[in-house]
């Protein structure tokens, strides 16, 4: 995963994000086979360390195997795909760990774009219609709709492929989110703020 600068043409200068603004979080799997690959985000939640342990504290920002819960309370979404290989979480910043270092910690799944179901998907509330949307084919949102309780989470063929390797765990940090009456007084990090696999 990488974090890309506001106006999404490249990776981020900087690990400094406004309190508010925008942070377009990039994941891209590569299409090593001739049969395309859908990646999903599974479950993706920030935390203040860059390992999860039992009783780390977290922020739920994707749950429900694909549902973008940030979404329903602020103004995050999945960004259009130009690829099936890869997605983009238009990711609102939030106070969770205001000024400290943020991981971004989520489940990456790839899989056949002809099969989503419940347990497969990625899917936005959209605030003007109401309703949640899947990302790749809002025709077929009703599977979507779990989102506004416990999705289905059995699946036909999905144990066999994702024991081959296909699900994979990222890390992306550390963010800094700072209060922007504040942000002066923060320099920009020399970590560096792609995968740490």
């Amino acid at each position: 995963m990488l974090l890309l600068n506001e106006r999404i043409t490249a990776v981020a200068e900087t690990n400094v994000i406004p309190l508010g603004s925008f942070m377009p979080i990039w994941a891209t799997v590569a299409q090593e086979s001739h049969q395309p690959l859908l990646l999903l985000m599974e479950e993706c939640v920030a935390a203040t360390t860059p390992e999860l342990q039992a009783n780390s504290n977290v922020y739920p920002i994707i749950t429900n195997k694909g549902c973008l819960l940030d979404s329903e309370k602020g103004n995050s979404m999945f960004l259009q795909r130009y690829h099936s290989s890869a997605i983009t979480l238009y990711l609102q910043s939030f106070k969770f760990g205001l000024g400290e270092e943020v991981y971004i910690h989520c489940k990456l799944l790839a899989w056949d774009p002809e099969v989503l179901s419940e347990s497969k998907k990625a899917c936005h509330y959209v605030k003007e219609n109401e309703r949640w949307e899947l990302l790749d084919d809002p025709m077929q949102s009703s599977i979507c709709d779990c989102c506004s309780r416990t999705c289905n989470t059995c699946s036909k063929r999905g144990d066999e492929w994702e024991s081959n390797g296909f699900r994979h765990t990222s890390v992306l940090g550390p963010l800094i989110i700072m209060d922007p009456s504040q942000q002066n007084t923060h320099n920009a990090s020399d970590v560096s703020i792609a995968d740490q696999d």
